[in-house]
């Protein structure tokens, strides 16, 4: 088969080959950055143009060692997709039960989305496939492929649009009732909802705040990733705890640097007793540095704040208003 293939349509399509060879290696010693939202969303939709790439320079490869299907010029677009959907395919299906990875459809998708929107540009100024008269559907084509383009990345838009609004929220570090807080609050053990704060707590009449609903299994609570991360130039961290109850219940605070790992001594942790009615509640900055076993909590690299309790003999609820620094 090599043989019918001449040496120059070789030395065309090599560089092409190379190029997706390349690509595919990028693809697979990259791994996924777990530091924030942000860089995973950039990460996942970094397929899209590194397939739009590998669907390109499949064309040119196609064009060189298929010369037969010039008669069809629009035979090596479909040549090139099938080429992307067969590598995107092996590709998800070699990461099932690696460790660090692990096969998605939505890699899959914006794979697919990468090939057919790079394809669809590229055929619209292939002189090839289109006469002088039809420079209308061309411009149709680019319209459609940098629209669905542009469709792809809106979260990626949305979610910078959200860290914005967390940065312009700060010195509030969580605010349970705005629509930025959603995306960093994680809930799996403990149910929070916004609702009218209870009689009795003063200043909040009327105001919403969040009700935290602790079921009784082991350590229930829910955590708060990537609050605003630098937290130093500030004193302390309030908050404001009102109980409905009639007896104390436990309350620990967890906060975690960059740096911290699993370990319970490598962050700062704190156990307080919530009273009935209303328990305004601070932590200086101090204590929270010096918490962590051998090192100091880095107050520029914040990355998460937990709120717990140990396993409740009955479910309970817990009343709470905004974490701010002072």
């Amino acid at each position: 088969m090599s043989r019918d293939i001449p040496q120059v349509a070789w030395s065309r399509a090599i560089p092409a080959l190379t190029g997706i060879v390349v690509l595919l290696w990028i693809l697979a010693t990259g791994r996924p950055p777990r530091s924030t939202m942000l860089l995973h969303e950039v990460y996942n939709l970094g397929h899209i143009p590194l397939f739009g790439l590998v669907a390109l320079l499949a064309l040119e490869a196609s064009r060189a060692l298929l010369p037969r299907l010039a008669v069809r010029p629009f035979s090596h677009y479909l040549v090139a997709f099938v080429s992307v959907a067969c590598i995107s395919l092996v590709s998800e299906v070699m990461q099932i039960g690696m460790v660090g990875r692990q096969a998605e459809v939505q890699d899959a998708v914006h794979n697919l989305i990468g090939a057919i929107c790079f394809l669809a540009v590229r055929s619209a100024f292939d002189t090839g496939l289109w006469s002088s008269e039809t420079r209308a559907p061309r411009g149709l084509l680019v319209g459609a492929a940098l629209f669905a383009l542009f469709v792809s990345f809106w979260s990626l838009f949305e979610l910078g649009w959200i860290y914005g609004l967390r940065a312009a929220a700060f010195p509030i570090v969580v605010d349970f009732d705005s629509r930025w807080q959603q995306p960093f609050l994680l809930s799996p053990r403990a149910n929070v909802f916004n609702v009218v704060a209870p009689e009795g707590w003063p200043g909040k009449a009327g105001e919403v705040v969040a009700e935290i609903r602790f079921p009784q299994e082991r350590w229930p609570g829910i955590t708060v990733r990537e609050p605003y991360p630098v937290w130093s130039g500030y004193d302390t961290l309030r908050m404001e705890v009102f109980s409905l109850l009639d007896k104390p219940v436990p309350l620990t605070f967890r906060i975690e640097d960059v740096h911290s790992k699993p370990d319970y001594r490598d962050a700062f942790n704190r156990t307080v007793t919530i009273h009935p009615g209303l328990n305004p509640l601070s932590i200086t900055l101090e204590d929270m540095m010096k918490a962590p076993a051998g090192r100091n909590l880095d107050l520029n690299q914040v990355t998460q704040l937990s709120l717990s309790t140990s396993r409740p003999d009955d479910p309970f609820s817990l009343f709470l208003s905004d974490i701010w620094l002072e």
